[in-house]
């Protein structure tokens, strides 16, 4: 695996950032893991350090869904309506398969300058669920179905209808439903759980106009960027390994996670990104060559990305601590392993 790792070193020298988590998987297992670069300027980066998921985040929530859906404990087709009371100004007839596959039209508040901005007033705040729809609500960012929109405000109410059809914390749910089943140990819901902050890889970010980027974890204090990830939750706020990341995307499409017949809902392809890219259920569908691939990436002050070829039967993941299209990092990565 001399050749991953040769490919981690100069994807991060290319790309110029500070540090870098790899790794791939199969049915036996992770095959290999590197890390390249640093966490801080005395300390480098090491292979059980935890990054921020953001939206991949997402994938895990929208297979969650699904095994209650196995279950039946609610339809695709339900109403948000149904499942949550204090919606605001949201549509309480948007149906749940609207929320995952981001067609629902919902304000993306992640991008917008008031969040930006109470995210950075407060950012030892930790934010509840009800507290987020609550305060991050607008316009329609575009109509419902076929529009796309990647709002985090889907997945945020999905995170409020898995909490009530569980009677659980999400976090707890995600940790006896998923991950402790797959062996997932180094993956966290953070801050509703928490972890050694010295695991923590350190995020790296250029304010606006900034020549260099700082790093933004030092001197945060027991439980840093809270803020930022609070606000995210069950949309963007999971930290893990990059191990972590590519078992649980092989366990994912081996149909270890959910039912075929969900595993296949989740994969339907949807709205339509691009020439031969469309989105299911919080996966990205892409053919290439007529055989398909499957990922999703994520970035909230850190970056990720998983990708999966059902034709080599392995998964790879790729983290970063600073915010970087990580998709030609997982490419080089599936070649040097093909």
């Amino acid at each position: 695996m001399e050749r991953s790792q040769r490919v981690v070193d100069s994807e991060r020298e290319r790309l110029r950032v500070k540090g870098l988590s790899a790794a791939v998987a199969s049915q036996s297992g992770v095959v290999w893991a590197g890390v390249s670069g640093q966490s801080t300027v005395a300390n480098r980066i090491t292979p059980d350090m935890l990054f921020g998921l953001g939206s991949v985040t997402k994938t895990y929530i929208a297979a969650l869904i699904m095994q209650f859906v196995d279950e039946g404990a609610f339809s695709l087709d339900d109403p948000v309506g149904d499942w949550i009371t204090k919606l605001g100004r949201i549509d309480p007839t948007i149906a749940i398969r609207r929320l995952l596959h981001h067609t629902s039209g919902l304000y993306r508040y992640q991008i917008k300058p008031e969040y930006l901005a109470a995210i950075y007033q407060q950012p030892e705040r930790v934010w509840a669920a009800q507290e987020i729809v609550d305060e991050f609500q607008g316009e329609p960012n575009c109509k419902v179905d076929p529009g796309w929109g990647e709002s985090a405000l889907d997945y945020v109410l999905l995170g409020m209808i898995i909490e009530k059809a569980a009677e659980s914390a999400a976090s707890r749910v995600l940790r006896t439903r998923l991950l402790s089943p797959l062996g997932l140990d180094d993956t966290f819901l953070y801050p509703d759980e928490g972890y050694p902050v010295e695991r923590m890889a350190h995020m790296w970010w250029a304010a606006a106009g900034a020549s260099e980027p700082v790093d933004v974890v030092a001197g945060a204090g027991e439980r840093p960027l809270a803020g930022l990830f609070s606000s995210l939750w069950t949309s963007g706020a999971l930290h893990a390994t990059a191990s972590d990341l590519a078992r649980f995307a092989q366990a994912l499409f081996t149909g270890a996670v959910v039912s075929p017949r969900s595993l296949e809902e989740m994969l339907k392809p949807g709205p339509e990104l691009g020439v031969g890219v469309r989105y299911g259920y919080s996966v990205v569908i892409e053919s290439s060559g007529g055989e398909p691939r499957y990922w999703h990436s994520g970035g909230a002050g850190f970056s990720s990305i998983f990708s999966y070829s059902p034709e080599q039967g392995q998964s790879v993941a790729v983290l970063c601590n600073q915010m970087v299209d990580l998709r030609p990092v997982a490419r080089a990565l599936e070649s040097a392993v093909a």
